[in-house]
C-alpha cells in the first residue's frame, strides 16, 4: 500500500518541491545517493529525496513481545502512547531506505506521510535534512466556489452512543425538536428551516468498548437483547430526523460494521423504519461528499486518534490539520490503523481539496479555517471541525455552507439551547 501511496503522490510533490526550491535542484532516488561517479551526486552537495516516512518506536506494541512480557513475574507498565527519545526516522522509496535525521521533528510525523526532504548525505550514510514539504491535496475542489442556495447549513454531530443513552435521551430529543423546527423562536425556525443535512459521523450505537489493563478485550454492547434496544432507539431518531432533512450516516469505530478502514456503510436492513425515506444515506469512513456545491470529506475520528498514539500530536485539530497537509486521510494506515489491504491503489489519499473537512468523537468542539496555496496565485480555504461526542457534550456543530462560518449548538436540561459562535 506504500508503494501504490507513493507512486500516486509523488508527481504532487515533485510540483510542491520545485515550487517550494526551486526549478534546478536535483531530485534524487536513494540508490543515486551512493554514486560517486558524477560529481554532483557526491556525499555534500544538497538535493531532494522524496519517498515514505517510517518510524521505529521500540515502545509500540509487538505481539512476541507481549507474550514475553505475560510470562514474567513482574506486572509490566500498559501503555496508551508509543512515543519515546528513542525512535528513529527513516525514509523509503521504491528501493532502499535511509535513516533521517536533522530539521524534521520525529515526533511531529507519522509513519505513513510521503514527504519531500531537502538536504544531503553526511560521512555516516544518514540524510541531513534542512526542509521538507509535504504532498497536501492533488488539487483545489473542482465545484463551484459559492454554493448554489445562499444561506444553508451542515448541521454535523457524533458519538450519539444509543447503548448508553439513559442520561442523554432528553437532549437528543431536543436536538430531534430543533432540527424539525418544533424548537426554538420563529427566527431559530426560520434558520431550521435551511439545514440542507444532517451529518452524523459514527459511533451512532455504541462509542466505547470493555477493557482490561488498557487492552479491549470486547467491542460488543453486553447481550444481543441491548443491541437490538439501542438499533431501535437509533431507528426511531433516524425515522424522525429523515421525514423532514436529509441524513448522511457513517459508520464509527464500535459501530457494527467492518474494523478495517474504510469502513463500509451500516446496513440498511438494521433500520426499517429510516429506510423507507429516501432522505437516509449511508456513507464509508472515510466519508467524501457534496452538498450545496461544498465538497466535505472526513472521518468518525479513528486516524486522528491514532496520530495522537505515534506522535506528539495529541491536539485533535493540530492532527487534523497535519492530515490535510500531508494529503491523506488516514496516514498510519495499514501500519497501526487496521486498513483493506490494498495493491495498486490507496482510496485515502485526499485528491480534491474539501471545503469542509471534519473528525468525529472528540472531547470538544475545535474548529479553524485554513488557506493552502496551489501555486499560480490558486488558494482555497477549508473549514476544519472537530465534531464533540454528543453523548459526552451534548453538542452538534453547524456550518454555514455560504460563508463557511462555524458555531456549536448546546443542548442542556433546564434550558432550550446555548450556541458559541466558532472561530471565523
Amino acid at each position: 500500500m506504500y508503494t501504490a501511496r507513493l507512486s500516486k503522490m509523488k508527481d504532487n510533490l515533485v510540483k510542491k518541491a520545485k515550487l517550494k526550491w526551486g526549478e534546478n535542484i536535483p531530485i534524487k532516488r536513494l540508490a543515486e545517493l551512493t554514486e560517486t561517479s558524477d560529481v554532483e551526486f557526491e556525499a555534500g552537495n544538497k538535493c531532494v529525496i522524496i519517498g515514505t516516512l517510517l518510524k521505529n518506536q521500540e515502545l509500540r506494541p509487538n505481539i512476541l513481545k507481549q507474550i514475553s512480557d505475560e510470562l514474567m513475574i513482574l506486572p509490566q507498565p500498559k501503555l496508551m502512547r508509543f512515543v519515546s527519545d528513542n525512535d528513529e526516522l527513516v525514509l523509503e522509496d521504491e528501493l532502499q531506505r535511509i535513516r533521517v535525521i536533522g530539521n524534521l521533528d520525529i515526533h511531529s510525523v507519522v509513519t505513513g506521510i510521503v514527504a519531500a526532504l531537502l538536504g544531503r548525505q553526511d560521512d555516516t550514510g544518514k540524510f541531513i535534512v534542512d526542509e521538507y514539504c509535504f504532498a497536501g491535496p492533488e488539487s483545489p475542489s473542482l465545484l463551484k466556489i459559492e454554493p448554489a442556495q445562499p444561506g444553508r447549513y451542515l448541521v454535523m454531530l457524533s458519538g450519539l452512543d444509543f447503548a448508553h443513552t439513559s442520561e442523554s435521551l432528553l437532549p437528543l430529543r431536543m436536538f430531534t425538536d430543533w432540527v424539525t423546527g418544533w424548537l426554538g423562536d420563529p427566527s431559530e425556525q426560520h434558520k431550521n428551516s435551511k439545514i440542507a443535512l444532517v451529518l452524523i459521523a459514527g459511533n451512532l450505537v455504541n462509542a466505547s468498548s470493555d477493557s482490561k489493563d488498557g487492552k479491549i478485550i470486547n467491542t460488543d454492547i453486553n447481550n444481543s437483547a441491548d443491541l437490538l434496544t439501542a438499533v431501535k432507539l437509533a431507528d426511531n431518531f433516524l425515522a424522525e430526523l429523515t421525514e423532514t432533512v436529509h441524513v448522511e450516516l457513517m459508520p464509527g469505530e464500535f459501530d457494527p460494521s467492518n474494523l478495517t478502514l474504510p469502513q463500509q456503510p451500516l446496513h440498511y436492513k438494521m433500520f426499517p423504519k429510516a429506510s423507507e425515506f429516501s432522505s437516509l444515506h449511508g456513507g464509508t469512513n472515510p466519508h467524501c461528499f457534496q452538498v450545496e456545491n461544498r465538497l466535505v470529506a472526513g472521518s468518525s475520528g479513528q486516524p486522528i486518534h491514532d496520530i495522537g498514539r505515534y506522535s506528539n500530536i495529541t491536539d485533535p485539530l493540530l492532527a487534523l490539520k497535519s492530515t490535510l497537509e500531508w494529503g491523506h486521510f488516514a496516514p498510519t494506515a495499514p501500519d497501526s490503523l487496521p486498513s483493506y489491504p490494498f495493491y495498486d491503489e490507496d482510496p485515502f489519499i485526499i485528491e480534491e481539496q474539501p471545503h469542509i473537512y471534519f473528525s468525529g468523537n472528540h472531547d470538544k468542539f475545535q474548529t479553524d479555517l485554513v488557506t493552502i496555496e496551489h501555486g499560480n496565485g490558486i488558494s482555497q480555504k477549508t473549514r476544519l471541525v472537530c465534531i464533540p461526542s454528543f453523548h459526552k457534550t451534548r453538542t452538534c456543530v453547524v456550518v454555514d455552507l455560504t460563508t463557511l462560518d462555524c458555531e456549536k449548538v448546546s443542548f442542556s436540561v433546564g434550558e432550550l439551547f446555548i450556541s458559541y459562535k466558532g472561530h471565523s
